[in-house]
């Protein structure tokens, strides 16, 4: 008697990895899904670990965001390159939030550095794109008008950022952003 019930218990796991494989949603993780930080950039109330940092591997739609680099986006990175990169204030109240990146000084980089970033809702829909850009040895810090992107207010979104030299990838990672 079990037996015939099992496939029927298997459908909805089945039907659940088609849905999600044919209409992907971003997972922002636990919590708030965002890391808190004043509009000085100062942190302020809950953080989020996975955001900000270098991001090991990317899926299908995640690669597909940068699909123009036309290099292996899971390859080996060079993090020890990069000291910083943040977006604040986050959240945001008046629409405007700054997004910062910054190589580490100091290192046998062997640079320029060329920087670009997606900015998508919860579907990998790129609400912004950031043209490369080069990365200058005092940073890079990048104005984002949410408002004008089509950002709605208490919803979260994912920055999406890469960072090449001439010889490949140096660096790619996320960080989660909202418009209250």
């Amino acid at each position: 008697m079990r037996r015939r019930f099992l496939p029927l218990l298997l459908l909805p796991t089945l039907w659940s990895c088609s849905t999600s494989d044919s209409n992907p949603i971003i997972d922002f993780g636990e919590g708030e899904g965002i890391t808190y930080r004043q509009g000085n950039n100062v942190p302020t109330g809950p953080r989020d670990y996975t955001d900000w940092t270098t991001d090991a591997t990317w899926n299908k739609q995640e690669r597909a965001l940068f699909a123009d680099a036309n290099l292996d986006l899971n390859g080996p990175q060079r993090p020890e390159l990069i000291a910083y990169t943040t977006a604040y204030p986050n959240p945001t109240w008046s629409g405007q939030a700054s997004w910062a990146i910054g190589p580490r000084t100091g290192s046998a980089s062997g640079g320029p550095f060329t920087v670009r970033a997606v900015l998508v809702n919860r579907q990998y829909r790129a609400m912004l794109r950031i043209a490369p850009q080069a990365l200058v040895v005092s940073g890079l810090t990048y104005a984002l008008d949410y408002t004008k992107a089509g950002l709605e207010p208490r919803e979260l979104y994912r920055l999406y950022y890469l960072v090449t030299d001439a010889s490949g990838l140096v660096y790619k990672g996320h960080g989660d952003v909202k418009v209250e």
